[in-house]
């Protein structure tokens, strides 16, 4: 069976040739090694392939990317490009568009329908062992706080396969906001089901309801540890601590163990005299590689209230 890339090659060649184009290895090599499929749009970095300007100069431009297209099969309606992150609040993409004009890009993972725009979010696919895995946490009669919410990585998956009772979804970017509300209709998720939070989670974020707290940010989610503290109930709950660690300097074990006491620490100052509590780790996540000598771990805690 003929590979993707090499029936690309294949296409490539024979529109040089038909446009007076000679092929040579800078060509050749500047073709995509790595890319994405969401739904009919194709996902190229734009600063690994196609950089070489005699692809425009020599081939028109509609007729070129509808080649490139093609190679990668039918469903192939739209091509973007990725760029780096741009510098702002959100950690807004910055795409750029050679092949369609509609930005909303359609999939379903593990059963679950999500949307999102490529021009204002995006799409972390190798976080899909994470969302998997929340989507098995047994919590049916629960009310979940999930902070950085973002299009709904986390929050759809304890909805529609956790089941789970309630979900206060915190996110302050408004475009990541628009995607979730998509999504939890396309998913037909009950509007008594999910309350949707737009704004700094410093302020937003309820307190004293929750069972379990999501927080799915890297490199550190640790500036919303005592929010998410205070967002669970006073006899305790569990807490999914996202974070990066430099195996380099501890193990995953010493990373995990940091973060307990630090999260026990916050727990007893919030509650003072009235309560205190036992901050046991229930699980370590390794979700995937984050950089050389880094992980992205989550760490699971379970908080529990000790009575006098």
């Amino acid at each position: 069976m003929t590979s993707p890339r090499a029936k690309l090659t294949e296409n490539l060649q024979s529109l040089c040739h038909e446009h007076g184009l000679m092929w040579d290895d800078q060509l050749s090599n500047d073709i995509p090694r790595k890319w994405r499929i969401h739904g009919d749009m194709l996902l190229l970095s734009s600063s690994r392939c196609f950089v070489d300007s005699r692809w425009i100069t020599h081939i028109p431009s509609d007729q070129f990317w509808s080649t490139v297209a093609r190679s990668f099969g039918s469903s192939i309606k739209r091509i973007a490009f990725e760029g780096s992150i741009k510098n702002d609040d959100f950690r807004s993409p910055n795409t750029r568009l050679v092949l369609g004009s509609d930005p909303w890009v359609y999939l379903i993972e593990n059963g679950i329908k999500f949307s999102y725009n490529v021009d204002k979010s995006m799409f972390c696919a190798g976080n899909n062992t994470e969302r998997m895995r929340m989507g098995r946490m047994l919590c049916a009669n629960e009310t979940i706080v999930d902070l950085y919410v973002g299009i709904g990585y986390f929050t759809l998956p304890f909805l529609v396969h956790g089941h789970a009772r309630h979900v206060y979804a915190c996110e302050w970017n408004p475009d990541s906001m628009e995607a979730l509300r998509r999504n939890l209709q396309a998913n037909h998720i009950d509007d008594d089901r999910y309350t949707l939070l737009l704004g700094d989670n410093q302020s937003t974020c309820p307190v004293g309801v929750a069972d379990r707290c999501n927080l799915g940010l890297i490199p550190s989610s640790e500036a919303s540890w005592p929010i998410a503290c205070r967002a669970l109930r006073s006899e305790g709950g569990r807490l999914h601590v996202h974070g990066v660690v430099n195996t380099k300097e501890e193990t995953h074990d010493q990373y995990s163990e940091k973060v307990r006491q630090r999260i026990e620490t916050i727990m007893r100052d919030i509650h003072r005299e009235e309560n205190n509590y036992k901050c046991e780790i229930e699980h370590i996540e390794k979700v995937k590689p984050y950089g050389p000598r880094l992980d992205h771990l989550v760490v699971d805690l379970l908080l529990t209230e000790i009575r006098s």
